[in-house]
């Protein structure tokens, strides 16, 4: 089963009174590769996926909204549709358990975009993933907090299927790389950074349209 791209992306970042985080992550998820940026605020998170494509979730509600730039429109997929997606995902990756075993190191060890990282791996029904943990990246707390934002919120009790609680890895994930039923995403971290974010990066834009999906809205 394929994921769709917006909820792909938004496992990634389950799988982001101060300034937001905002992380800067290189994708490649076999049909695309490119830069990825991810702004964290107290309660959104925005995912410029691709120029073409943005998606901004309420982590406390789980609502999702999908930004089409060129076309000038956007798609709200509630929390009760995202849970009935990320349910149907779940169900193809066969029979994942609700409370996964932790991530294990293997001792190997590798430097990826300058800090030196360990190597951990986790597996979940047909999911398996490897992560690459700098415990030397600057400002670590708060990077894994912005990271573990969607681990936390709304749609918590669907994501941890597809991401381990990253408390328990000994600094940040600087690359990952995760295959589910022949589906391969590999992002790699660029930079994370506290910065000051407009809040209209988190709205639709005003000349916005919105679309429904197939069965929202009596269609």
């Amino acid at each position: 089963m394929k994921l769709p791209l917006a909820l792909a992306a938004l496992l990634l970042a389950a799988g982001l009174a101060r300034a937001d985080m905002v992380i800067v992550q290189k994708l490649d998820n076999g049909m695309q590769s490119g830069q990825m940026t991810v702004m964290v605020s107290a309660d959104k998170v925005r995912m410029d996926v691709s120029p073409q494509m943005s998606t901004i979730t309420d982590a406390t509600t789980g609502d999702i909204t999908t930004l089409m730039i060129a076309q000038k429109s956007y798609v709200i997929i509630t929390a009760a549709e995202a849970k009935a997606m990320l349910a149907q995902a779940v169900k193809g990756a066969g029979a994942p358990s609700a409370s996964p075993a932790p991530p294990k190191a293997t001792g190997r060890t590798q430097k990826i975009n300058g800090y030196d990282a360990a190597e951990y791996t986790f597996s979940n029904g047909n999911m398996t993933a490897t992560y690459w943990i700098s415990s030397d990246f600057p400002n670590a707390k708060a990077v894994l907090d912005a990271m573990a934002k969607l681990q936390k919120g709304a749609l918590a009790d669907m994501t941890k299927a597809f991401s381990p609680d990253l408390s328990a890895f000994p600094g940040v994930p600087v690359k990952t790389d995760v295959e589910l039923n022949g589906q391969k995403i590999v992002t790699e971290l660029i930079s994370a950074t506290e910065q000051t974010v407009d809040p209209s990066e988190y709205q639709v834009p005003p000349d916005y349209t919105e679309l429904k999906m197939p069965g929202q809205g009596g269609q």
